[in-house]
């Protein structure tokens, strides 16, 4: 689903390549439409307090006025043409720049810093003396002459932009990637869609408008993400599990499970060790087929079968169980160093040190299968006392329940 934000750039790429002189590219009113999309953003980021997105947009709205204030001349100019030889280059640095900070919080004043460098620095190219960089360097734009046919683009400025694109893709390809790169991936391949084409004037308003329609649909993504998945497991939450329970078939089942002896254990280890404890049975869950997880509330989690065969629930609840019981969770203890140089210096001068602890959970579950016609909240109800049947039996077991 994430990847239904880089739609608009594909739709946009695909129209120039088919389509590149389509009246669609003068049919909305520019410069008052690209304006009106940044401001709309820039005020849901700060409505929903998302203000990270405010350099990137920061950064668009730079762009898009020293390009508006360039395209006032024609490109044959020569301070024009160097205008445009700089803006590639400093487009891609600048937001693989952005992608990299770590970005300090908007109303600091490294963040202030940060919003109106990235504003100005594109609107500087209009105004500094720039020499020609590009002077005595050898011209191999032949060899991408198939590819940027339609482009005025240097194969240096090429370059720049197909490594910074290939850094992202690289960043991609790690399982744990922050999901708004995607958002921030989109605005770079917009703005390298109007440097391909820029022998159209219009484009710069359309890029810049499907660059903000991407930071919108990475914002809208961000609010369902904490809307309806929960922050510490990563599985979906009571909201969305309520959802699904509306729209159950006739044979179906519902198991609540919560970990056994919790309270006892985060007074004994702590609360971070009952995090660590609650991301792990959410890793776990997340990793089971043939069923949903979702985070009911506390250490309590909910799982939705869609079917009702009572030989296979079983089955796959005790393996569950069983995974979570054999699983080795090493606790931290307090006296344990926090960097290895540390521990290593210990260890060469025979010092002991408070180590780790392996320690083992166990989980109680209690399946209700659904009646015919039964409504969410009754079968929620019999899971709950199927449940606390297992805790009565000893906990670490499983109770299934068909009325």
């Amino acid at each position: 689903m994430r990847f239904l934000i880089l739609t608009p750039v594909l739709l946009l790429a695909m129209l120039l390549a088919v389509w590149p002189e389509h009246a669609l590219f003068t049919a909305l009113p520019f410069p008052l439409t690209a304006w009106l999309a940044l401001a709309f953003v820039a005020s849901l980021a700060l409505l929903m307090r998302q203000t990270d997105w405010l350099y990137w947009l920061a950064f668009l709205a730079g762009h898009y006025y020293a390009v508006q204030q360039g395209l006032q001349r024609p490109i044959s100019e020569p301070a024009v043409a160097l205008l445009y030889s700089y803006l590639p280059v400093l487009s891609a640095l600048w937001l693989g720049f952005l992608v990299l900070l770590p970005r300090p919080p908007l109303l600091t004043k490294a963040g202030i810093a940060l919003f109106v460098c990235s504003a100005l620095l594109p609107v500087c190219l209009l105004y500094l003396p720039l020499p020609n960089w590009q002077d005595g360097l050898p011209d191999y734009h032949w060899l991408l002459q198939p590819v940027l046919s339609a482009s005025p683009l240097s194969w240096l400025q090429a370059t720049v932009l197909l490594l910074v694109v290939a850094m992202w893709l690289a960043l991609l390809s790690y399982r744990n990637w922050p999901k708004p790169m995607l958002g921030q991936l989109a605005v770079l391949l917009c703005l390298t869609l109007f440097y391909l084409w820029l022998a159209q004037p219009e484009l710069s308003g359309w890029a810049t408008l499907i660059a903000s329609s991407c930071l919108l649909l990475t914002l809208a993504l961000q609010m369902l993400q904490l809307a309806y998945i929960d922050e510490l497991t990563q599985l979906p939450q009571r909201r969305a599990l309520i959802g699904h329970l509306n729209r159950l078939g006739k044979k179906s089942a519902v198991t609540m499970l919560d970990v056994d002896h919790f309270k006892k254990f985060n007074d004994t280890y702590g609360h971070d060790v009952g995090d660590q404890v609650l991301r792990l049975l959410g890793a776990i869950l997340a990793k089971q087929r043939g069923m949903t997880a979702y985070r009911y509330g506390g250490e309590e989690f909910t799982l939705v079968f869609h079917h009702a065969n009572p030989k296979k629930l079983k089955e796959q609840l005790e393996q569950v169980r069983q995974q979570v019981a054999d699983y080795p969770l090493v606790v931290r203890q307090a006296g344990r160093p926090k960097d290895s140089d540390t521990g290593k210096k210990q260890r060469s001068s025979g010092q002991k040190s408070g180590g780790s602890k392996t320690v083992q959970i166990t989980i109680s579950l209690g399946c209700a299968i659904r009646q015919p016609g039964e409504k969410p909240e009754p079968l929620l109800k019999r899971a709950d006392e199927a449940l606390y049947k297992a805790k009565k039996k000893g906990r670490n077991c499983v109770v299934l329940t068909s009325s």
